[in-house]
C-alpha cells in the first residue's frame, strides 16, 4: 500500500487583501451618496418653497380688482385655497404652512398684499431672501426689521438672518 502525499494546500481567507480594499472603497462611494442625498434634499425643500412663493405672488395678482385686493388685513388665504392657488403648501383648513411647517399668511394692505413666512430655517432665509424679490415692485423684510425693494445681497441676507426660525414677508402690488 502506498501511500500518496497530497500537495500541501495554503489555507484560503474569506476574502483577498485587495477584496478588502474594493469593498471599502464601496462603502465610501455609499456613505458619500447618501449624504449627498440628505444635502440634496435639503436643498430641494429651498426650491420648493421658493416656487411655492412664486405661485402664490401669481395667483394672487389674479384676485386684485379696480380696488385692489379688498380691505386692509383682510385674510386672502381662503381665497387662493379655492382658486387652487396655493402651489404645493400644507394646507390645513383655511392655513397654510411652508415646508417647515411654519405658518404662511397672505393678507391684503388695499393696493399691494403681503406674502409672511415664519419657521424658516437660517441658510433657507438667505437664499429665500436674496431670490425671491429682484424687482422694484417687491420688498422684502427679515425678521421684522426694515424693508428692502428690489435685490437683496446674500451678504446682506446673511447679517439678518439670524436664527433657526426667521420671519421673511414680502410686499408687492
Amino acid at each position: 500500500m502506498t501511500l500518496k502525499h497530497s500537495p500541501k494546500q495554503s489555507q484560503r481567507g474569506f476574502l483577498s487583501i485587495d477584496g478588502v480594499f474594493w469593498l471599502m472603497l464601496i462603502a465610501i462611494a455609499l456613505g458619500f451618496i447618501v449624504w449627498m442625498g440628505f444635502k440634496m434634499i435639503g436643498s430641494s425643500d429651498v426650491a420648493v418653497e421658493q416656487s411655492n412663493i412664486s405661485t402664490l405672488i401669481a395667483s394672487t395678482k389674479k384676485l386684485k380688482g379696480s380696488t385692489g385686493y379688498g380691505s386692509a388685513g383682510q385674510n386672502l388665504v381662503p381665497s387662493l385655497i379655492n382658486i387652487e392657488g396655493t402651489g404645493s403648501m400644507g394646507v390645513s383648513g383655511s392655513s397654510l404652512v411652508n415646508q417647515w411647517n411654519g405658518a404662511v399668511t397672505v393678507v391684503s394692505n388695499g393696493m399691494t398684499f403681503t406674502i409672511t413666512e415664519a419657521n424658516v430655517p437660517q441658510s433657507a432665509c438667505i437664499t429665500l431672501a436674496s431670490k425671491v424679490a429682484k424687482d422694484k415692485q417687491t420688498s422684502t423684510s427679515i425678521n421684522g426689521g426694515s424693508a428692502t425693494t428690489g435685490e437683496i445681497l446674500a451678504t446682506s441676507a446673511s447679517s439678518s438672518c439670524s436664527s433657526d426660525a426667521n420671519t421673511l414677508a414680502w410686499t408687492t402690488y
